[in-house]
């Protein structure tokens, strides 16, 4: 099978196969019980702001604690520290599914787990992004990151349906228990792994640790600006409030247009991974990277000043092809461009602007529709990311140029922490 799709792998590769099937059916888990939460507070509260201050909840916490969780992703054994945080989001599940088997669950019950549920994915997830790139050789990084990208959309589009199974059929407290046995999936595929110990380093401070880490992608020449454009996109990129504005108020379309729309997307982003696995890796990043950010811009543009259905649906399905492959040329630059030993501060930044900045994309799509109107939001969006672009284009050369196998543009900054 890899002979004919060679972005299969590392899926001949035993440690990451295991990690890829224990996340495949983790983050499936994950989506069923984030659609339950969603669907139980709303019926708790009755109330949309209620509703989005969970969604406060979720996000605050990776602001906090992202940076000290790649800190400590760095320190210690990555595997014992995704044991440690799997199990505990084992029991979050078990006692949601508990309080509202009993009756006795409440909503301020929701914005606590919430809470500690985001506090947890702020030490797993820098510890998931910096285990992985261990697991296979460096000239198949990519296509694990492609991997990684297409199961996280899979279980992404498999997890919301089960959940509407689940509690139409079962009860509203299943999907909890449901989402509680599925870590074990990837809690059993890290206990079967079989990684060399890692020796240990002498480490300062974690305050040490952060400062060294900052100073360490500061000094580079590539990461700062991959982490520019993430944060660009974060803010000014599309999101569902924005397709949800011009699915009603510019194309005049009822809530099944809305769901093709936000479909196209998904739909174009599974074609542009299912591209890059048959493809293989992409030696060139910086230029496919530059060329899918460009045609992003463009689709996105377009999409702002269509008043047709098919044509804003087929805009965005572009959109999510020329997302998936930008995105995943980014996420391999910042991969390859990072030394191990500070991987997890560097995927933790990563985050950050990704996850972190999604909250404030919201913020900048109501403010910008409500003085330039959904048209003048959206092509400001584009014409904000197609500068960027742009300069990237121009005046970056080495992110440009970025080859695979030569991150040789990080120095070693020898005085980050405590190396």
């Amino acid at each position: 099978m890899p002979r004919l799709f060679p972005g299969l792998a590392p899926l001949a590769h035993r440690n990451y196969a295991l990690y890829w099937s224990g996340q495949l059916v983790s983050m499936s888990g994950t989506w069923i019980e984030l659609t339950a939460t969603t669907w139980l507070l709303y019926q708790l509260t009755d109330s949309p702001f209620l509703l989005g201050l969970g969604g406060v909840f979720r996000g605050l916490p990776i602001f906090v604690f992202a940076l000290v969780g790649g800190a400590v992703a760095d320190r210690v054994e990555r595997r014992r520290l995704l044991l440690i945080t799997q199990s505990a989001s084992v029991l979050t599940s078990l006692i949601l599914g508990a309080l509202v088997v009993t009756g006795n669950i409440a909503f301020w019950h929701i914005y606590a787990i919430n809470v500690i549920n985001a506090t947890i994915a702020a030490f797993d997830a820098p510890g998931r992004q910096s285990l992985f790139p261990t697991l296979v050789p460096k000239g198949q990084l990519q296509n694990a990151i492609t991997l990684n990208a297409m199961l996280f959309r899979t279980s992404n589009l498999v997890g919301p349906a089960v959940a509407g199974i689940l509690i139409a059929r079962v009860g509203l407290a299943s999907p909890f228990f449901v989402n509680a046995v599925s870590y074990f999936a990837i809690i059993g595929g890290l206990l079967a792994m079989r990684i060399p110990p890692v020796a240990a380093r002498t480490r300062g401070s974690i305050r040490e640790d952060l400062v060294g880490g900052l100073r360490y992608v500061r000094a580079s020449a590539i990461l700062p600006l991959v982490l520019a454009i993430e944060a660009v996109l974060s803010v000014f990129g599309h999101n569902q409030a924005l397709i949800t504005i011009f699915a009603r108020d510019v194309l005049g379309t009822d809530a099944q247009g809305l769901g093709l729309l936000l479909s196209s997307i998904g739909l174009g982003a599974i074609v542009g991974m299912a591209a890059l696995i048959v493809i293989g890796d992409v030696r060139r990043k910086g230029i496919v990277m530059i060329g899918a950010g460009t045609v992003y811009a463009a689709t996105f543009l377009i999409f702002a000043w269509s008043r047709s259905f098919e044509l804003s649906l087929l805009a965005l399905g572009l959109l999510g092809f020329a997302d998936a492959t930008w995105g995943t040329m980014r996420t391999a630059i910042a991969q390859l461009a990072a030394q191990d030993a500070y991987r997890g501060r560097v995927m933790s930044l990563l985050i950050i602007v990704s996850r972190g900045l999604t909250n404030v994309s919201q913020l900048e799509t109501g403010i910008a529709t409500a003085i330039a109107g959904p048209t003048g939001a959206a092509t400001l969006g584009a014409a904000i990311i197609a500068a960027v672009v742009g300069i990237v284009a121009v005046r970056a050369e080495r992110l440009r140029d970025f080859a695979a196998g030569t991150p040789r543009s990080v120095p070693q900054a020898a005085d980050a922490g405590g190396e």
